[in-house]
Order: structure tokens, then sequence, then C-alpha cells
């Protein structure tokens, strides 16, 4: 009996051993099972970007004149007084740039210009103690240029639709003066704030339309050496101030193009 229950036990371990080697064996043939890979995402930033098209100046600024009298200087006397009337420039249409980079998704930095023209510096009012210089005369022409530097947050979360906002400086010079009742006029430079607004719709990734308002506040002096009086046939010796409040309206609608971010990057999360 011994001997019979220790071959049957044998026998036993011989079959289950078969049985454990032959399921490890055909579970090893079965298929392993993987995470399933995740979609790429499409990175297609472009930092940089360009903007072409029409720009109209609304010109909303203002003047006050300040001069001396010729009579007053054949007497000797250099005294500037107050001329009684003011002044202010006409708007101007062009073609408008403007230039950027993104520091952030959210975040740019912007400089813009147009190509200047002539506008013309008219007086503004009549003073009866100076008929000559009645309303609407051009004191001088000028080719005003003004420069906003700006930084703006773009709203990013409309899809194509991405309005922005911002603000920064703008620099303003004059790149020619031509006379008029005033002779030999120079125009100072200027600094000034400025407030940025509108938004860019992008049609695909590289290109876009966008509608942009600026308004500035710049102050700017100008100075003269003559009066061009009609009938005298040279210049009357006599210094002019124009405190001019420079504060255009500057709408623009342009084309966009933004690139420098090379081919779309895949992004694998």
């Amino acid at each position: 009996m011994p001997y019979n229950f220790v071959s049957r036990s044998c026998a036993l371990a011989g079959v289950f051993g078969l049985l454990a080697a032959a399921t490890t064996a055909q579970a090893a043939d079965l298929p392993s099972a993987k995470e399933p890979l995740s979609a790429p995402v499409v990175d297609s930033f472009q930092p940089f970007f360009v903007k072409v098209g029409f720009t109209y100046a609304l010109n909303t600024s203002t003047s006050r004149l300040w001069g001396q009298s010729p009579a007053a200087l054949a007497l000797g006397d250099p005294t500037v007084f107050p001329a009684g009337v003011g002044a202010t420039l006409t708007d101007v249409a062009t073609v408008g740039f403007e230039a950027g980079v993104f520091l952030t998704r959210n975040v740019s930095v912007d400089v813009a210009a147009g190509i200047p023209f002539y506008v013309k510096d008219k007086t503004k009012g009549y003073n009866p103690a100076n008929p000559g210089l009645l309303s609407g005369t051009t004191l001088a022409q000028i080719m005003p240029a003004i420069v906003p530097i700006t930084v703006l947050y773009h709203f990013d979360n409309f899809g194509s639709f991405m309005p922005y906002i911002g603000g920064g400086v703008a620099v303003g010079w004059s790149f020619d003066n031509r006379n008029g009742f005033l002779n030999d006029v120079h125009v100072g430079g200027s600094v000034g704030p400025v407030v940025q607004g509108g938004f860019d719709y992008m049609i695909d990734r590289d290109w876009g339309v966008s509608l942009d308002v600026k308004k500035a506040y710049n102050y700017v002096e100008a100075h003269s050496n003559g009066l061009n009086i009609p009938g005298i046939p040279a210049p009357v010796p006599a210094e002019t101030i124009q405190h001019t409040h420079f504060e255009p309206w500057l709408f623009s609608i342009s084309l966009l193009y933004r690139f420098g971010g090379g081919e779309p990057l895949l992004a694998r999360y």
C-alpha cells in the first residue's frame, strides 16, 4: 500500500506539472495589451507678424499761438504775446505698417508707422487785433511722423477672432516743413503716451485681417522766425511759438501675416 500511494502521488504531481507548463506556454503566446497612443497635438504658434494696410489719421490737435509784434519790435519791444487764435492740423490718409513679436502666447511688442504726407497747419478762430490772420490761414505745411511702440495683451480664447488691448509710448517728429504765413518753421520732437485696441481675425495659420485703433497724446512746440505778410516781398522778422497738443486718432485696417514658427511641431503627451 505505501508503494502504490507514493506511485500514484508522483503520477498526479507529474500531470499537474504538465498542465501548469502548458498553461504558461499558452499565456506567453497571447498578444500583450498596450495603452493606446494619444493623438499628437499640432503646435502652430507663429511669434512674428507684420501688418500692411490703410491708415486714417484724424488729427484732433489743438494749438495756441504766441508771437512778437512787428510793430513792437520796431520800437524795441521783443515781448511775445498770445495771438488770440488757435490752430489745428488737417487729417491725412496713408499706407500704414505694423510689425511685432510675441514674447508669450498672449503678450506682444508692436511698432507702427506710416508713409508720411504733408498736412496743413491752419488757424482756427479770428482776433480783430490780428486782422491779417484770418481763420483758416495756412501757417505752414509739415510732414509729421508718429511711431507708436506698444505692449499688447491678446485674448486667445475666441478661436480665430483675437481681440487685443494695450498701450505704450508714441515718438513724434517732422520730416520736413514748408513755409506758409510763418517763415523758417522748425518743429520739435515729442514723446507721449498712446493707447491701442483692436482685433486680428486669422484666416489660416499664416494669414489674417486686422482692425486697429490708436490714440496718441503728444505735446509739440514749433518755432518760426518770420511772417510772410501778403504785399510785403520779404519776410517780416518776428518770432512765433506754437504750442500744440498733438492727439490724433489712428484708424487702420490691414492684411496680417504671421511667421517664424517653422513647420508645425508634433507635441506628444
